[in-house]
């Protein structure tokens, strides 16, 4: 039995007024755009911002897995990417238009291949923090009212749990979503290696949990996923799938599995990264990128969540640039696409969408 790869490459982006970078904090990211590799959109509309892409970078990745003797592979990727600004041209300039509420994968309940587990298990890395080019300290800097300071370890597994009990704490469902502790000697992370240019994986790799906390990677890591990355992505999540194998030396024959016939393929892991070159913030301060926000929808797709909702200003909002509080949401979600500013909440579509997943498990 292989394991495939979806990279639901989930980003959350940002989208206005944040810092593009760590000694830049008040200005606005660069435009990215869609990466040189991808496709348009299947409904060959303007305004889409996801697209699915065939790259060399996943044949890479299989190629590595296959020479190690991983049973992991990687099957199809999903990139969502940042709109670009205003078209006065335009009667609606549209940052985002996602109308799924959940995936085309998802945890399968008393799956064998997990040990028969209703629920899901977690685990935290226990080095989140890295360092930068140019930098002799730890990263993320988080922005305070009295200015800026260094974080902890400790610090940033709260927020992580802090975001795991937000779901946790939703009542339409009792599905356990448990802890559990990264063995002593092991990296708990499958892909950091790759995307950091490391020649050789890691020979201590062992997959510790279902979803797996990752922490925060240097910006070569979001780089790697497209150009601009490092200025644009704030969290991305990596979802995996149970694949069988068709015994020949070729892993793209491989079949994605639906042991559940429900319409959708049977999820493995999912590894979850943050991009520290932002400055970050627990109060919702627009100088900063707000921990809960970033971290609960991020979460939010590990466990099933698709982005939801539409970003958009007005023709006559965007005429002469546009303000902050000129982009209007149809509906505000935590799981809307881009994060503008400030702290966001699990919200109606949030919750119905998590309902719609867990409520039946």
């Amino acid at each position: 039995m292989r394991v495939s790869t979806v990279m639901h490459v989930g980003c959350f982006l940002a989208l206005a007024g944040l810092g593009a970078c760590a000694d830049q904090p008040a200005t606005e990211p660069a435009d990215v755009g869609a990466p040189a590799f991808a496709r348009k959109a299947a409904d060959g509309s303007a305004g889409a911002d996801v697209v699915r892409i065939g790259h060399p970078m996943l044949t890479r990745i299989n190629r590595r897995l296959a020479a190690r003797g991983s049973d992991l592979r990687v099957a199809k990727a999903e990139l969502l990417y940042r709109a670009k600004g205003a078209d006065p041209q335009s009667p609606t300039a549209i940052f985002t238009n996602d109308r799924t509420h959940v995936t085309a994968y998802q945890w399968v309940p008393g799956d064998p291949r997990r040990d028969g587990r209703i629920g899901v298990t977690y685990a935290v890395d226990p080095h989140l923090q890295t360092t930068l080019t140019g930098l002799n300290f730890p990263v993320p800097v988080i922005e305070t009212d009295a200015g800026f300071r260094l974080s902890s370890q400790s610090e940033l597994d709260g927020y992580i749990e802090e975001a795991m009990q937000a779901w946790r704490d939703r009542s339409c469902a009792d599905a356990p979503i448990e802890r559990v502790a990264v063995p002593a000697g092991t990296d708990p992370d499958e892909l950091d290696d790759f995307f950091l240019g490391r020649t050789s994986p890691s020979a201590t790799y062992a997959q510790p949990a279902d979803i797996v906390q990752a922490g925060w990677q240097p910006a070569e890591f979001f780089e790697a996923i497209t150009p601009g990355g490092a200025d644009a992505i704030l969290g991305i999540t990596f979802t995996f799938v149970f694949a069988e194998d068709q015994n020949t030396p070729d892993p793209s024959d491989d079949v994605d599995t639906d042991i559940n016939h429900d319409g959708k393929l049977d999820t493995a892991l999912a590894e979850i990264y943050y991009n520290p070159t932002f400055y970050w913030t627990n109060r919702g301060a627009p100088i900063g990128i707000d921990f809960y926000s970033v971290l609960t929808h991020e979460t939010g797709h590990s466990l099933g969540l698709a982005h939801f909702g539409k970003l958009f200003i007005t023709k006559k909002d965007g005429a002469d640039g546009f303000d902050i509080d000129e982009i209007h949401y149809a509906p505000l979600a935590l799981m809307n696409a881009a994060y503008v500013t400030g702290r966001n909440e699990i919200r109606g579509s949030d919750n119905g969408s998590f309902c719609q997943i867990w409520a039946r498990k």
